[in-house]
């Protein structure tokens, strides 16, 4: 009768693992999904700000305003790219852990395109 009721605790404990690294797991890929939607969000409310600055002739229509534009739309199109590929791996099987070299690129990229995007903008209106 002793044996039982111990092997019943390991597997609950088992079974609780599994349950907190599936948890985990959702919430892991939930994460990159929405932060590569912040960086798109954020990219295209720096592209708008950039046409108003125009429109206003705050700032001069040139190769420093094109530049920043293609940067910004750049992380906008890395970020479609690894939210879309998050969606394909999922679909494929995959687990997040799995593809999370690939985001972790697809996320710096993003966002080095966005801060150069908005610096480079930035830079020409101080």
């Amino acid at each position: 009768m002793g044996t039982k009721p111990v092997k019943k605790e390991k597997k609950d404990k088992v079974d609780a693992a599994r349950e907190n690294k599936i948890k985990n797991e959702s919430l892991a890929t939930e994460l990159h999904f929405e932060l590569l939607k912040q960086y798109a969000w954020l990219a295209s409310a720096i592209i708008g700000a950039v046409i108003v600055l125009v429109q206003l002739e705050a700032i001069a229509m040139g190769k420093d305003v094109y530049i920043s534009l293609g940067l910004l739309a750049l992380s906008i199109f890395f970020s479609l790219v690894g939210q879309d590929h998050i969606v394909d791996s999922l679909l494929k099987g995959k687990n997040i852990y799995q593809i999370s070299r690939i985001l972790k690129l697809v996320r710096i990229t993003s966002m080095g395109c966005l801060a150069f995007g908005a610096s480079y903008i930035s830079s020409g209106i101080i």
